[in-house]
């Protein structure tokens, strides 16, 4: 008995379709915090703005959504500057169309959306809290496995099998211990900064 096998079609490239992923410009006037907030993001996520961009705008459910809630600011707040940014064409096209249809400035609409993002850097917040605390235990490891190789030194002799094996050991602790000093320190970009709540309010870093 023979089975037939479904072959899927591959998705069927167009000019348009090419178009849409072109990279363009757009200058948007946005709050410190909230061009503070898409750089952090893309920061600790290891993504470009871009691609951020481009997942907040392509979603034509998601953006109306912020702007239904960018409705509730009735003016452009002060403090804004104006900053330009790179997107897909097609990313801007949503933009532009959900702006004209909702009768909503771009700009609060862009504040809106980048601030979706808020549970994901909270999220990212509260795990490195959880991090520096098993980076701390890892420290006081680390010096007690140093203390104990230096009373190995002085009990057996550097050139003893078993001193020989346990300085191994320490050396690869010290390795790893130095790729979890990198993750660390980068992580406390976002630790050290009060982010905002979704009403707009600053809130500061967990203790």
């Amino acid at each position: 008995m023979t089975t037939s096998r479904k072959h899927t079609s591959p998705a069927v490239l167009s000019a348009e379709t090419l178009k849409g992923r072109q990279s363009v410009r757009a200058t948007f006037r946005l709050p410190d915090e909230i061009i503070a907030l898409l750089g952090l993001a893309a920061s600790q996520l290891g993504l470009k703005q871009k691609s951020i961009f481009d997942q907040l705008f392509e979603d034509e459910q998601a953006l109306g959504k912020a702007a239904a809630d960018a409705k509730n600011c009735q003016t452009l707040k002060n403090g804004r500057r104006p900053k330009t940014f790179v997107l897909s064409r097609k990313s801007l096209l949503s933009l532009n169309v959900i702006a004209q249809r909702e009768n909503v400035p771009r700009d609060l609409i862009v504040e809106s959306s980048i601030q979706r993002l808020l549970p994901i850097i909270n999220a990212e917040q509260e795990k490195h809290q959880k991090r520096e605390k098993v980076y701390d235990e890892t420290i006081k490891h680390l010096r007690q496995g140093r203390i104990i190789l230096h009373r190995a030194a002085g009990r057996l002799g550097e050139n003893d099998q078993l001193y020989e094996i346990f300085q191994g050991i320490v050396n690869q602790y010290e390795e790893k211990f130095r790729e979890m000093n990198g993750i660390i320190e980068k992580g406390r970009e976002i630790s050290n900064m009060a982010i905002m709540s979704s009403e707009g309010k600053e809130t500061p870093p967990s203790e």
